[in-house]
């Protein structure tokens, strides 16, 4: 690991706040306790370089705390509270051994922490965070930097399908039941505010001819991102798998997705219906026809998903079939009577 860069600001335990070096200390510095802002482990003034060390001259920190950060952190603080009542707001807010980059209290009790994530963080690190403020009461809010090193490849609020993925975002998307929360931040420019990204298996068809087994390859840090919907910035507490977190009153993306193929279903049982089928009748439909009419609001790897696992989507069966050019394709059976 590479040597710490001059650390000029820390935090001071029994104060309450951050100093910088450059403003100036407080007098008999060295009395007082302070804590790194990034790694949150124990400083030490040093007065002949005039900066902040790390204890036992041990390096935690891949880096100071970077500007992209505070963009993040001062940009929730402003603005999240324009679309919650809150009656405490606090940047760098001490609480108990953790630093919360932004801290707020509702009017109805709850008490929200905000982790706004640009550099590395081990996914045993998040968790443990996590862990630590559900223990205290708190609902815990992580936010990565899209163009940051916390994720594998820059991701961008639209669909992209071959997007490479962090074991830790795979966490994250399985703990806020199948969403991550984005902001892309560069230097102190903000070019995309807080978005959703849901993430479906990324796979491709082995298209080889007579391909009798109808083979897909999965790849596993490779996922199809879809972007969701964000309303606001209102803040939803909720618990998941023991953990206390807080999220955006967004609709879960695979919901949505659900209500607009059996939209298109049902259109389909309709016309099927005026061309001489009966509601008694059970009707084949390719699942391409279906994913072609949802495709360009949710791409292709969602709907396929859904279709095939869904319970909400109601099919007699599901099966495969070769095409003209013996491609295997997939289709399912449907009552008429189900969708009207």
């Amino acid at each position: 690991m590479e040597k710490d860069k001059k650390i000029v600001h820390a935090f001071n335990y029994e104060l309450g706040k951050i100093f910088n070096v450059l403003d100036g200390l407080p007098a008999t510095s060295q009395k007082y306790t302070w804590l790194c802002t990034i790694c949150k482990k124990p400083l030490f003034y040093n007065q002949d370089s005039d900066s902040f060390l790390h204890k036992g001259n041990r390096n935690f920190c891949f880096e100071p705390e970077t500007i992209e950060h505070k963009t993040m952190k001062v940009y929730c603080y402003v603005m999240f509270p324009k679309f919650n009542p809150v009656s405490l707001k606090k940047l760098e807010y001490k609480i108990g051994d953790q630093i919360a980059d932004v801290y707020f209290e509702l009017t109805n009790g709850k008490k929200v922490a905000i982790e706004c994530q640009n550099s590395q963080i081990s996914k045993r690190k998040l968790i443990e965070r996590t862990k630590n403020y559900t223990h205290k009461g708190i609902y815990v809010l992580w936010i990565f930097n899209g163009y940051g090193t916390c994720v594998s490849h820059k991701k961008h609020p639209q669909n992209t399908d071959e997007v490479g993925v962090l074991g830790l975002e795979k966490r994250v998307h399985s703990l806020y039941g199948g969403r991550v929360y984005y902001m892309n931040v560069s230097g102190k420019k903000i070019i995309d505010s807080p978005y959703i990204l849901h993430y479906s298996p990324y796979f491709e068809h082995k298209n080889s001819k007579f391909n009798y087994l109808g083979y897909d390859k999965y790849y596993q840090d490779k996922r199809s991102a879809t972007l969701g919907r964000l309303p606001n910035y209102k803040i939803l507490c909720i618990e998941n798998k023991g953990y206390k977190l807080a999220r955006f009153t967004d609709k879960h993306l695979s919901i949505l997705c659900s209500e607009h193929i059996n939209r298109c279903i049902k259109q389909i049982c309709q016309n099927n219906l005026l061309n001489g089928k009966t509601i008694y009748d059970s009707i084949e439909i390719p699942l391409n026809l279906i994913i072609s009419r949802v495709k360009a609001r949710y791409g292709l790897y969602l709907p396929h998903l859904l279709l095939k696992k869904s319970k909400t989507i109601k099919k007699l069966n599901l099966e495969k079939f070769f095409d003209e050019n013996y491609n295997i394709k997939y289709k399912i059976t449907v009552q008429i009577s189900d969708y009207l």
